[in-house]
Parts: C-alpha cells; sequence; structure tokens
C-alpha cells in the first residue's frame, strides 16, 4: 500500500472516530437542552435526511471538482458548523438553541454524506485492481475497531470531560483528516479529464447507471431488499429484542453490540490476510457471506439464549464483512473514478432512503407482532436477497458457458 492509502485511511477512521464522538454529544446536549425523548430522537431522522440530500447533490460538485478537494471541503465544512456548536455549547441553555442545533447536525450530515462516495472512489483510483480487496479490509478492519472504541468509550468521555471538551476531541480528529487528505500525492488528483455536463445529466447520470448496468442493477436491488433488514441494529429495536426475547437487561445488550464489532473486526482481519485468493471469486464471496448473514439473522430472531445468541452476532460480524468488502470491490471495478462517484451517491442516497422508510416500517411491525418477528422477517429478507442474487449469478454464469460452447 502507498502513502496515499494510508492518508485516506486515516482520514477515514478518524473522521468516522470523531462522528461517533459528535453524535453522543449532540444527543445529550439536546437530551439535556429539552428534556424531550421525541426532539432527541430526531437527531437520527436529521441526519439521516440531510445524509441523502448530501449524497444526491454530490454529482452537481464532483464534475467541478476532483476527489481529494471534495474530500477536503467536505471536512473543512464540517470542522466549521462543529465549531460553531461548540460555541452553542457553552451558551446558557435555552430553547432559541434548539434550531440552530438541528441547523447545524443537518450541515454537518450533509457533507458527511459526501464522506464514503468520495473514499470508495479514492481507493478506486489509487489502488491497482489486484489490490482493493486488501485496501478495504483493513479500511473495514481499522475502523471497526476504532469505532468500537468511540462507541463504547464515548459515554465515560462525556461523563469525565463533558461535553464541550468531548466536541473538542472531535474538532481535533476532524483535523487530524483534513491534515492527512492534504498528503495524498499529487499525482491523484486528476486522474481523469471530467466532461462538462448539463445539471440534469450530472444529477442523474449515476441513477442511469445503477439501473441500466446488469451486474450493478443485481447489486443495487439486493443493496434495497436488505436496507429494509438492516434496521434490526438500531438502538431501540436491539434493545428491545435483548429485553423481551433474551430477558436481560442493558449489559447484555452492551455485550451483543460488542460482540457484533468484535466479530466485524476479526472477519475484517480475515479478508486482508487471504485477499489474494478472495479477490478470485468476489461476487460468489459476497453471495455466500450475505446467506451466512440471513441464516444468522433468521437463527437469532428464534433463539432464547443469551449466550448462543451472542455467539451468533459474533459469527454475524465476519459474515456481513465478507459481503460488504466483496461488493465495495465490485463496485469499484465496474467503473472507473468518475463515473464511480455518481454510482455510489445514488446508490448511499437510494439505500439510506429505504433505511429510513424501514425504521418506520419496523416500528409499526414490532409493535403489533412483537420484536422477535422483526428479526425473522429480516433474516427472510437477507436470504431472499441472497436466492435473487444466486439465481442471476448462475443464469450469467450458464449463458456464458453456453456462449463459449455456440463461439467453438
Amino acid at each position: 500500500m502507498n502513502k496515499s492509502y494510508y492518508s485516506v485511511l486515516i482520514s477515514q477512521v478518524t473522521t468516522n472516530l470523531g462522528f461517533s464522538l459528535y453524535t453522543m454529544t449532540v444527543i445529550l446536549f439536546l437530551h439535556h437542552l429539552t428534556d424531550s425523548t421525541f426532539l432527541t430522537s430526531l437527531v437520527t431522522l436529521v441526519s439521516i435526511l440531510a445524509r441523502m440530500l448530501g449524497s444526491t447533490m454530490l454529482p452537481l460538485f464532483s464534475t467541478k471538482l476532483h476527489f481529494q478537494p471534495l474530500l477536503l471541503l467536505s471536512q473543512i465544512m464540517q470542522f466549521t458548523f462543529l465549531l460553531i456548536l461548540l460555541f452553542l455549547l457553552t451558551e446558557k441553555n435555552s430553547p432559541a438553541l434548539i434550531f440552530p442545533t438541528f441547523s447545524i447536525i443537518g450541515v454537518v450530515s450533509f457533507f458527511n454524506g459526501w464522506f464514503s462516495p468520495l473514499k470508495t472512489t479514492m481507493i478506486r483510483v489509487i489502488v491497482p485492481s489486484e489490490s482493493r480487496i486488501k485496501a478495504n479490509s483493513l479500511l473495514s478492519t481499522v475502523d471497526q475497531t476504532f469505532q468500537f472504541i468511540g462507541w463504547s468509550f464515548g459515554g465515560f468521555l462525556l461523563a469525565f470531560l463533558g461535553k464541550e471538551s468531548t466536541l473538542m476531541i472531535t474538532l481535533s480528529l476532524i483535523l487530524i483528516s483534513m491534515i492527512s487528505l492534504l498528503c495524498i500525492g499529487t499525482v491523484y488528483k486528476s486522474p481523469y479529464t471530467h466532461k462538462q455536463e448539463s445539471f440534469t445529466s450530472s444529477l442523474f447520470n449515476g441513477w442511469h447507471y445503477l439501473f441500466t448496468d446488469k451486474k450493478i442493477r443485481v447489486l443495487i436491488i439486493m443493496d434495497l431488499i436488505e436496507s429494509w433488514a438492516g434496521v434490526i441494529w438500531i438502538g431501540a429495536i436491539s434493545l428491545a429484542f435483548v429485553q423481551e426475547a433474551l430477558h436481560k437487561g442493558e449489559t447484555w445488550w452492551g455485550y451483543i453490540n460488542g460482540a457484533y464489532y468484535l466479530g466485524s473486526m476479526i472477519g475484517g482481519f480475515l479478508i486482508y490476510r487471504m485477499s489474494i485468493k478472495l479477490n478470485k471469486n468476489l461476487m460468489l464471496l459476497m453471495l455466500l457471506g450475505a446467506s451466512s448473514f440471513g441464516f444468522l439473522t433468521l437463527s437469532y430472531g428464534v433463539v432464547s439464549s443469551p449466550t448462543l445468541a451472542l455467539i451468533l452476532v459474533l459469527f454475524m460480524g465476519p459474515s456481513y464483512i465478507l459481503r460488504d468488502l466483496c461488493q465495495e470491490t465490485i463496485f469499484q471495478n465496474a467503473a472507473d473514478g468518475h463515473t464511480l462517484t455518481k454510482i455510489m451517491a445514488a446508490r448511499s442516497t437510494l439505500v439510506q432512503f429505504i433505511f429510513l422508510l424501514a425504521i418506520i416500517g419496523t416500528g409499526l411491525i414490532s409493535e403489533m407482532f412483537g420484536v422477535r418477528f422483526v428479526y425473522i422477517v429480516a433474516g427472510i429478507l437477507l436470504l431472499a436477497s441472497v436466492i435473487y442474487g444466486f439465481s442471476h449469478f448462475l443464469f450469467q454464469s450458464n449463458r456464458t458457458n453456453v456462449k463459449k460452447e455456440l463461439d467453438c
């Protein structure tokens, strides 16, 4: 791996770690400010909507600027508005702070929505195709490790240091991210010549690729199905399952979350070590990882033993990481950097929109049928996604073999 790759790695780790601390800080601030669970819960809604808008608008900017300046711009804007939030935290608590706080949450999330599509594109540009699965797995392993640290110990930081000091740590992390981006080699600033495009072409070209490229279309349809299932890991649903189905309290909820992160870290490390072998069968391995994740989720939905549930979640981590990393690499190999930014931006918008709908739908299902039913449905949806993917994969393989025989 080269210096530019490690610069992106440091930038991603510090950004995501800082974002986890910022999220905990702003939720605690609004809870103390309003003493309203409803208003506090709106942080997630506002963040998702703003990230969707950011991903949607990204192609308009990507036709004007290259990847590195765009990433740097997103970090600068986040840093600026987090600095404004820091000044708000020092003000005397007042209802007048509610609107400015939510406005800042929206702006920060808008620019945070740029990071993942641009990061995927940067890896595509700076890493050769044969090394991308290895590069993605190392990124994932390090990122999961630091996110685990952030979400696990963020509460301790808030308790001992307070909101202002914790947010200052976030600002420091974003600053490190910005410095890392400046270290990306200049040779990668302009690897593609941008064509002049109209407003509508810039905005919708990525969506066009999603549904016209056959391989990408399959991946997107699988993503949409799996997005409905992904909602099971939001805090309220996972806590309800631990309490109602496993008959345990918050401590075991922490164990379950920790086991998933630990499994993800182990999975990322194993994929990193086996990357050369995995690189030859990305589609098949993605489907195997997805099927394993579906079976484990379905099993988790029917168990009553906390220990067995913990073991299942531990194995879910590697399964999901295998599926996720292979899919990420397939996307990177499918298009050039300029097109990939648009594809990943459109994908991010679509997946987050479905996830938002799933949050509402899952809440209703949980109220009507119980939280265990939510996990069973999620497992079935994941397996349905795999069946769709396998059917397409086998169909494509058979059609290719027949074509070869005819050509002979």
